[in-house]
């Protein structure tokens, strides 16, 4: 009993448990079921939200859309349905298989005027041959829908090949670019230096043939100081003049061109004397204005009223004078800024041209004062240079003057003779006083200033630009005495030469044939000119006519073989007189291109002969002179020479052999007109022709 009742209290908590396990499962999952009941609920709301607003903006598209078409106008809505209907056949190109962009027409768009240019073209011919006629027409468009797939695949694998070897192809390149570039990164600096040197190097060549442009001057100017060691650079040996003074009295060209260098200066040399340079571009501005100004006055005032003006102007600038004179740089600077802020605020009553006005003044003040401080310190550094050249060349003769002395002590000692003499018991010389002192330092002052070494002066090695600025380094005392020296030696009477050294084909005469010479001259000039006829004075002016500025006179005659007239035994043969001129000019040939340039130009060459042969007292005067053109021993050159009637003998000139231009265009003219022969030409030019 005891058994079953504990079996059945067992049983009875086994069910209690699992009652009451039971129970809270019945309760989780009530619970459960009725949070996803709750989260389905949200979900509907929301997707009934959302439902709601995008019915809502469907609405309204189509609202505006349908608002849109009532106001569209035909071009409008044509153009619409255009883009439907190519948005739609785009879309079936794509159900095709067949890419947008790789169709360049449609069925409404193409040269053919094809309705069905998109559509599957099949080729009956060919499906029978290969035994295929029997399949379906939605078959075969499937196998052309799959070849065409394939050969698109194709195609974009060979243009992605195409695309991906450009690409390394243009790898390469940036790779060895930058090589080169690490490899010659300096190439545009040499390339500078190597302009600038040879801008150097020109301005040095036209200086030293004397025919120096003021752009040379200006750099030779700035550039003088920037040499490590002056002493030793021979550029350095010229008059400093002042910058400005180097721009005035040219012409607007000139001044053009004057500009243009500048550039070209200051792009080489960047921001080296930039100041300089700049106060240079205004300062010639300021002369290009001047020019400007004074040939409109020319051309526009009235000489009545010109002096009023004129008397106005000073005064104005004489105030603005007054305004800018005795300031420093910095408060010029000052005063301009001043100026350019009212200028900018331009507040009423301002008076905007009077302060312009000042301003330009200003700038040009500005400038001159900048380079007046700037010619200063070059004088001062000019005047140390001379300085320091002195004491050199004053410590050399000192020291060649001091071992001349101990050499002739050494002689004077060695020469005496006798016993030796103690000194121990002779009396110490007296202390000298301040004054004995310095009078002598000024005796040996003096002394050491009058010596100067003649020989070394006058040493026929030396160059005449080292001889001149030997002389040049002496002061007053030794000019004195190298003067006297060389006048007690007889250096100012000229020495005579041997006559073996003359160069080869000069003529030395003697005494007596160069009086005579020296006569027959002064006879010849004594003789009173003749007057011209009012006959010579025209045929002189017809001549002249025409002349340019670069033609030479040509009167070389070149004599004749002795021949007789048969009419010269009535009247005297005489040689015509002459008026010819030679033209000369440069030809820029591709040689002369490439190796000269307008600096420095090629040599002349001979372009043509103007021949002007005055016969005057010709008897057959309806008869025209001749001429003729024969070759002589040298082939460069032929002999031309004109006929005529009596009383005129042949006259005969070496001119250039060459191809003559016989055209009036070319300025070709031969005519014999008011007893005056003309025969002008040209020489041919030659073009260079592949």
């Amino acid at each position: 009993m005891g058994k079953h009742k504990k079996e059945r209290r067992r049983s009875g908590s086994r069910d209690r448990d699992s009652s009451s396990k039971k129970h809270k499962k019945r309760q989780d999952s009530s619970a459960s079921s009725s949070e996803n009941s709750s989260d389905d609920e949200k979900d509907k709301k929301l997707d009934s939200l959302l439902a709601k607003q995008r019915a809502e903006k469907k609405r309204l598209k189509q609202v505006e859309k349908q608002h849109k078409k009532e106001l569209e106008t035909p071009e409008e809505k044509r153009e619409r349905r255009l883009k439907k209907k190519a948005k739609k056949e785009q879309k079936r190109l794509q159900a095709q298989g067949i890419a947008a962009n790789e169709t360049v027409y449609d069925n409404w768009n193409n040269p053919f005027n094809d309705n069905r240019l998109t559509d599957t073209f099949i080729w009956g011919k060919k499906l029978e041959k290969e035994g295929k006629a029997d399949l379906s027409k939605k078959t075969i468009i499937k196998e052309i829908k799959k070849r065409t797939e394939k050969n698109y695949r194709e195609m974009e694998d060979l243009k992605r090949a195409r695309d991906a070897r450009a690409a390394a192809k243009e790898d390469m390149d940036m790779i060895q670019r930058d090589e080169e570039k690490r490899m010659h990164g300096d190439w545009d600096k040499k390339e500078m230096e190597f302009q600038l040197q040879q801008a150097k190097f020109r301005t040095q060549l036209r200086i030293e043939q004397n025919r120096a442009k003021p752009i040379d001057l200006l750099y030779r100017y700035i550039r003088f100081g920037d040499q490590e060691d002056p002493k030793s650079s021979k550029e350095n040996d010229f008059e400093l003049v002042e910058p400005s003074s180097m721009i005035k009295g040219l012409t607007m060209d000139d001044y053009e061109d004057l500009l243009a260098d500048i550039d070209s200066i200051i792009k080489l040399e960047s921001s080296i004397h930039i100041q300089f340079w700049n106060n240079i571009r205004t300062l010639i501005r300021e002369e290009i204005k001047k020019l400007q100004r004074a040939r409109h006055e020319r051309e526009a005032i009235h000489s009545a009223v010109e002096d009023r003006i004129n008397d106005i102007l000073k005064a104005r600038d004489f105030f603005l004078f007054k305004k800018i004179m005795g300031k420093s740089i910095d408060q010029l600077s000052e005063l301009e800024k001043q100026i350019r802020t009212k200028i900018r605020d331009g507040a009423a009553g301002t008076d905007i041209t009077f302060w312009e006005t000042l301003l330009n003044k200003l700038i040009i003040k500005v400038a001159q004062t900048q380079l007046k401080e700037l010619h200063m310190k070059m004088r001062k550094l000019k005047i140390e240079q001379i300085r320091q050249e002195q004491m050199l060349e004053v410590n050399a003769l000192n020291e060649e003057s001091g071992q001349k002395r101990e050499i002739k002590k050494e002689e004077r000692d060695s020469d005496e003779e006798g016993p030796s003499v103690s000194y121990e018991f002779r009396s110490k010389p007296k202390p000298k006083t301040a004054e004995q002192q310095e009078t002598e330092d000024e005796m040996i002052e003096h002394k050491l200033n009058q010596q100067v070494d003649v020989d070394a002066l006058e040493d026929p090695l030396l160059d005449d630009m080292k001889r001149e600025h030997k002389w040049r380094a002496l002061n007053p005392e030794q000019l004195e005495c190298a003067a006297i020296e060389l006048y007690n030696r007889g250096r100012y009477s000229p020495t005579y030469g041997d006559i073996k050294d003359n160069m080869p084909g000069i003529e030395v005469i003697d005494e007596s044939t160069d009086a005579a010479n020296l006569d027959q001259r002064r006879q010849t000039y004594q003789k009173k000119p003749e007057g011209l006829t009012e006959t010579e004075a025209a045929m002189v002016a017809i001549a002249r006519k025409g002349m340019q500025g670069d033609e030479a006179t040509f009167s070389v005659e070149l004599p004749l073989e002795t021949e007789s007239y048969l009419w010269s035994d009535k009247y005297r043969p005489r040689k015509p007189t002459y008026l010819n001129r030679v033209q000369t000019g440069f030809d820029w040939n591709k040689y002369n291109q490439t190796h000269y340039d307008m600096d420095n130009p090629p040599p002349k060459i001979v372009q043509g002969y103007k021949f002007n042969i005055f016969y005057p007292d010709l008897l057959e005067k309806h008869k025209t002179p001749t001429f003729t053109v024969t070759p002589c021993d040298d082939p460069d050159f032929a002999i031309i020479r004109f006929k005529t009637g009596p009383p005129y003998e042949d006259v005969a000139f070496k001119v250039v052999n060459r191809e003559w231009e016989v055209t009036q265009r070319n300025g070709y003219k031969c005519q014999f007109a008011n007893g005056v022969f003309q025969l002008w030409f040209q020489f041919k030019r030659y073009r260079y022709r592949r």
